[in-house]
């Protein structure tokens, strides 16, 4: 998707949780062209000053396509879930205070100034002490971010969400209090790299924080193609906690006459309502949450009509169905519209052995069968090969009634135009080895091929951008490129006939220049054809599968990860006509 402002920095956002969000969601998602907007003067590129050690950067000559995009240069943090550099000035008064592990509430004063006999005996102090073996770090509000040095000014390589946890290293803690109210209980070497500032506004290491108990209820499921569910608001508020009946009427105008005739289906506006009870109340974990951080009762900014939201579970109170978003906002279900999904999903070469490229896929409608007859002519059978399906295929085209027809392997024959062919690459790019990974997109016909080497292991169809190859607003950037970010899920959002558009976690989403990404695509089922903003558009299957096959790796508890020469390598990705 292009020109889209991948970014959540404009929302605002109130609560505990949702406050998290605000400092930490400012910088990911500035980035132009694809799938974001251009950075923003007023944040700040982390890698900025940051440069490999003298004569270990690869030249010019040496690097036949992109480098590898380090934290923070040309999106060096991924766009759509931002990851701001955190607010050095006092929490503002509508915060609240991030409560501590013994549940203290106050903002610590301004420390005095160290006498001079106490500086002087610094160096003697004892060091900090060392975390238990086993022991983790918990995100307890937004994206907590893991810098390569402990500093806050690092570049950020990754990221956990609220709810996650990652193991600690056991020798490595520091202690910089840059701001009191920042990395209070140190810095903490985590796995397998990296290090998180602990104590503030985004992490902790008491496994038992309300906040994180909460927060996990909202986490995607990775073991699903679909990490959450997904639908098309109708027209709804963003309540921050329950809300009593009168409070819906009062948020809800007309709601009475609303529930008493729910609108009818309708597959241009995100399909049908569906207001089943979710047979099940808040969890006591949620409720706890509510308690102990006393949100206010609404979000500002509304699911508007039109806008794409997700959510991890539905729950039942005070006369309605809730779905609860990953962002721990409450939204009615009775005003989300939800359609079917795409089902579709391409091909994994190694375990079909069958199937070799070429390869013709169905992209357009069912395919008529077509048989040579005992005199050598192509005659209309009564079967039909189905939409989205993919058929091994000589690659060779013959004339027949009405035009021409891919010959497929076995003898049938199908009409040209319903058909896009997979292709084998006819060579891997200068300085891929053997068994390196890449990925080839072909824009114009619309599909994907994974490579280890010369090998190819996964072909699928995508959707490129609606302008093509074109110098259009809506083009898919060429090129050769190295994955730089990949995030579980990414908001995205833009403006697009004069109307705003929003698409809430966005699953598998993998940056491979600026803003430019491949990621599943559950809004529409047309692949094989243009239909995003400049980004390359995935069944979600397929996005899935990918992103667990590419480098850099996700490593065990991370929600985001950066690749970053020369420690961590990204695939490369070559899109081409």
């Amino acid at each position: 998707m292009a020109t889209l402002l991948c970014r959540r920095g404009g929302r605002p956002l109130a609560g505990s949780r949702h406050d998290g969000y605000g400092v930490l969601l400012g910088l990911l998602g500035a980035l132009s062209g694809g799938c974001a907007a251009t950075w923003h003067g007023d944040l700040v590129d982390p890698l900025a000053a940051w440069r490999p050690p003298p004569g270990t950067e690869p030249s010019a000559e040496e690097t036949p396509w992109t480098a590898p995009s380090l934290p923070g240069k040309s999106g060096g943090a991924p766009p759509g879930r931002t990851i701001a550099a955190a607010s050095h000035g006092p929490p503002p008064a509508s915060r609240p205070v991030a409560r501590t592990a013994q549940g203290k509430g106050e903002v610590a004063p301004e420390a005095a100034a160290a006498p001079p006999e106490a500086a002087a005996g610094a160096a003697s102090e004892p060091a900090p002490p060392v975390p238990p073996q086993g022991a983790r770090v918990y995100g307890f509000s937004g994206l907590t971010k893991i810098h390569l040095e402990p500093d806050l000014d690092a570049p950020i390589i990754g990221a956990i969400r609220a709810g996650q946890s990652i193991p600690l290293k056991p020798d490595a803690t520091r202690f910089e209090r840059r701001k009191l109210y920042l990395c209070t209980d140190g810095w903490y070497a985590v796995e397998p790299r990296g290090y998180v500032c602990v104590g503030g506004l985004n992490a902790t290491l008491d496994a038992g924080d309300p906040r994180v108990a909460a927060a996990a209820e909202a986490l995607p499921d990775t073991a699903q193609v679909y990490p959450f569910r997904f639908g098309t608001s109708a027209g709804a508020p963003q309540y921050l906690r329950i809300p009593t009946k009168e409070e819906q009427r009062q948020a809800e105008r007309g709601l009475d006459q609303y529930l008493a005739s729910l609108p009818a289906p309708d597959p241009e506006q995100g399909d049908a309502i569906d207001a089943t009870p979710a047979g099940k109340g808040p969890s006591a974990a949620f409720l706890r949450y509510q308690e102990i951080v006393k949100p206010p009762l609404l979000l500002e900014q509304e699911a508007y009509a039109g806008m794409k939201v997700s959510w991890a579970r539905e729950l039942d109170a005070n006369g309605r169905t809730w779905l609860l978003t990953p962002n721990m906002t409450l939204v009615p279900k009775d005003k989300v519209r939800v359609g079917p999904v795409p089902a579709m999903q391409g091909v994994d070469l190694r375990s079909n052995p069958q199937m070799k490229l070429p390869l013709a896929f169905l992209w357009l409608e069912d395919a008529v069968v077509y048989r040579r007859d005992p005199k050598g002519e192509l005659v209309e059978t009564a079967e039909k090969l189905p939409r989205h399906s993919f058929w091994p295929t000589t690659g060779r085209s013959v004339r027949g009634p009405g035009g021409i027809y891919w010959e497929l392997r076995g003898g049938d024959y199908i009409k040209y135009a319903l058909a896009t062919i997979i292709k084998k690459a006819d060579a891997r790019p200068n300085r891929v080895g053997p068994k390196d990974k890449w990925i080839r997109v072909r824009v114009t016909w619309g599909y994907l091929v994974a490579y280890e080497g010369s090998t190819p292991v996964y072909a699928t169809a995508v959707s490129p951008g609606i302008d093509g190859i074109s110098k259009g607003p809506y083009a898919t950037k060429r090129g050769r490129h190295v994955i730089g970010w990949k995030m579980l899920s990414a908001d995205m959002d833009g403006r697009d006939k004069g109307k705003d558009w929003f698409v809430d976690e966005v699953p598998w989403t993998q940056y491979y220049v600026g803003s430019y990404a491949l990621h599943g695509a559950w809004w529409h089922d047309e692949f094989g054809r243009p239909k995003s903003h400049g980004c390359v558009n995935l069944p979600p299957a397929d996005a899935r599968w990918l992103f667990g096959w590419t480098d850099p790796v996700m490593p065990e508890g991370w929600y985001a990860v950066t690749s970053f020469w020369p420690q961590v390598k990204g695939t490369l990705v070559e899109l081409g006509y």
